[in-house]
Parts: structure tokens; sequence; C-alpha cells
């Protein structure tokens, strides 16, 4: 095969290849929170879903966790490196590191931004004008601030948030741990956490509380859910996960070779998400609902995650099946496009007309809503990878030639078998 053969191969297959430095498992659980966000997606954007209270509407919910569950994934890969870094030359690299960020989420991201403006919102606005209306609220998109002030992406609060921490965190790090030990680092780490904890308690009792009921989730999402410093803290488990990974490896070598600690702190890892997603619901104005919820359900994946990466275990290698990789890769993308193509396939599936002619949603049951968002999660997919070769893959070789590839974290010793 000729070199120019060669190329035009990589590019349009490379996210099928599998790269030895990543961590499988990691694939698997940032493949299963992607599925999570379309299930909770068409749960919630569906007019006629049953609604009613249960353990299953609690599931479907809840699983909004999907974007604890990448700002951990992200809080982790990303901290780790700069962490290590700062330890090895005393200084942090931010031209390369900003440019392999900007590489990285900006193109995908901004072209989106451009297809939204330019083609999404005339066709919206022709059916109903408020979208035309609102249409310089793309400002905030493009400014990364959709987390305070709404713009004209629906999920673009948490893209937001993830580009305010790239933004803040390195010159944190060169603010503060230069200056600290080793404790003093994990100290600082943990308090820092544990402020939007407070926060969210404050919140909750001076604003949620008082206010009608009818206002209340509102004054959540804008108050709680959407700002960074009212959600931050599930990106800095990841952080807190990582500095102990690479700090504390005789913790993690303990944790690796004690099979009665390991199978417990996994169990019960696993064991708290399945009973918290059934038992609550997050718009219940309560402290476990409105205020532990993030860092609760941050913290037991934090722990999946890392006794997931226990090589030979039942859990890893249900985890490391090689198609999560392309998954994983395309997630990115999924994640951009997946309410532009959920709407019209709702309403091609489930908007029927009456014999007036009038259209209508037909009613849903709870538990169609899973096999259907696997359906459309598998389309969503398809579309993302078309979406990847134009919008993000030349950008990732122009990342690859000029800042180079992300180094994944070395295994914990000890952690075979």
């Amino acid at each position: 095969m000729n070199v120019s053969m060669q190329k035009w191969k990589d590019y349009f297959f490379g996210v099928f290849h599998t790269d030895p430095r990543e961590i499988g498992s990691l694939n698997g659980i940032r493949s299963l929170a992607i599925f999570m966000l379309f299930y909770v997606h068409l749960f919630r954007f569906l007019p006629n879903v049953d609604q009613s209270r249960g353990w299953l509407r609690n599931f479907l919910d809840n699983g909004s966790q999907s974007i604890d569950m990448f700002f951990v994934l992200s809080g982790f890969l990303i901290s780790g490196p700069l962490m290590r870094q700062l330890d090895r030359k005393g200084t942090l690299d931010l031209k390369n590191f900003y440019l392999k960020r900007s590489l990285r989420i900006f193109p995908p991201y901004f072209i989106f931004c451009a297809i939204q403006y330019f083609i999404f919102i005339p066709s919206a606005a022709k059916w109903n004008p408020a979208y035309g209306e609102n249409s310089w609220r793309i400002i905030f998109d493009l400014l990364y601030v959709s987390n305070y002030w709404h713009g004209t992406i629906f999920h673009g609060w948490s893209l937001s948030l993830e580009e305010q921490f790239y933004l803040l965190f390195p010159f944190l790090l060169l603010l503060v741990f230069p200056r600290l030990g080793k404790r003093g680092r994990l100290g600082f780490l943990i308090a820092f956490t544990a402020i939007p904890l407070i926060f969210r308690a404050a919140y909750l009792f001076a604003v949620i509380l008082p206010a009608p009921a009818a206002e209340q989730i509102n004054l959540y999402n804008k108050g709680i859910y959407y700002p960074f410093h009212g959600h931050y803290d599930s990106i800095f488990i990841g952080i807190i996960l990582a500095f102990l990974y690479d700090n504390y490896r005789d913790w993690m070598n303990r944790l690796f070779e004690n099979r009665i600690l390991f199978y417990s702190v996994q169990t019960g890892a696993w064991g708290g998400i399945i009973a918290y997603s059934f038992l609550m619901f997050e718009f219940d104005t309560t402290i476990s609902s409105m205020v532990i919820r993030f860092p609760l359900f941050s913290s037991l994946w934090a722990l999946v995650m890392i006794t997931s990466m226990k090589e030979g275990t039942i859990v890893n290698r249900l985890l490391s099946f090689k198609i999560y990789s392309p998954i994983a890769k395309l997630s990115y993308c999924a994640y951009l496009i997946h309410i532009a193509i959920m709407t019209p396939l709702m309403r091609k599936w489930f908007v029927e007309r009456g014999d007036d002619g009038v259209p209508y949603f037909v009613q849903v049951e709870q538990w169609q809503v899973l096999p259907y968002s696997v359906i459309m999660g598998l389309i969503i997919l398809t579309a993302a990878y078309f979406y990847h070769l134009v919008a993000e893959r030349p950008f990732m070789i122009l990342k690859e030639k000029y800042a180079g590839k992300q180094i994944s974290f070395e295994k914990v010793q000890g952690a075979r078998g």
C-alpha cells in the first residue's frame, strides 16, 4: 500500500484504531456516559412520556449524572499531566497546553455554532419566531459563558463550564502548588472542592426553599446546576483522584493488592450508584438531591474509574472492549450534535396526526425510553463519525503534529491480575 493510500485510510478509519496508550476501561465509562446522556435527554424532551413518580422515573432522570462522569474524566485526565509537569519542571508549558486544548475543542464547537446560527435557528424560527428573536444570544455560546447567561445551544452550559476549568486551572496550579508540600496540596484540593458544597447548602436554604414551588427548579438550574461555582466540584473530584493516583502509590497498591478491600470498594461504588439512581429524584428540594448529589455521584464514579483499571478483573474486561474506543473518540462530536439529531427523530417517531389533521405527540411509557435511546444513539454516533471527519479529524492531526499526543497515565504498580 502506497503512502498516500495509507494516509487516507488513517484519516477515515483512525477513529477505529486503538492507541496502546489509551486506558481501555475509561473508554467504556465514557461510552456508558454518552448513552446515559441520550436516554436522559430523550426522557426529558418527550412531552408525552410518562412522568409519574417511581424508581424507573428516577433512574431515567438520573441519567444526567453522565455530565458528572464527563467532568470527573476531564479532571482526572487533564490535571494529571499538568501536575506531573509542574513537579518535573517547576513550571507549566502553557503555550503547548492551550494549543492542544484549542485544536481539540474549538473547531468542532465553533463549526457547530455556525451551523446552529445559520441553519438550525432560521429553520426553527419558521414554526416558532422566538428562536429567531433570541438568535443574538449565541454570543454567550461563542464566549463560553452560557452556563451563566443562556445561549442558543441547550447543552452548551457544560462545555462553557469545562472551558472555564481549562482556562483557570493551570494558573491555580502555578499560584498554589509550588508553595505547598504533598499533604498541603491534597488539603488544598479537598478544601477547594468543598466550596460548591457549602454554597449549594446555603443557596438551598436561603433562596430555593423560601421561593414558590413553581420557581424552585428554575432557581436550582440557574443558581446551582449550570454555574461554574455551583458545580465545579465534580471536576475537582477527578483532580483529587489524579493527585492520589500519582502521589499516593502506596494507597493505590494497597487497594489493588488487597482483594477484600478492592472488591468491597468496587462493589460498594457500583451499589451506591445503582441505589442512588433508583431512589433519588434530582429535583426534590432536599439536601440529598440538590446539595450532595454531584459530589456523591462523582465520588462513586471516581471509585469505579480507579478500580476498573485493574487488569484481569471482570469489570475491567467488560469496560475494555475495543468497540468502546471509537465511541469514546466520537463522544465529543456526538455530544455537540445529539440534540440536533434527536429533535427531528422525535418528530418522526413520536408525532402523529389526529382525525382533525392536527399533529400530536403519542404517549410513551417510561420503559420505552431505553430501547428508543439505544437506536437513536447509534444514529447519533453515525452522524458524529461524519461530523468528526469534517470538523474534528483535520485539527486532531494538526494537534498531534505541533503539540504532540497526550500521554495517558501509567499503570498502577501491582495493578495486573
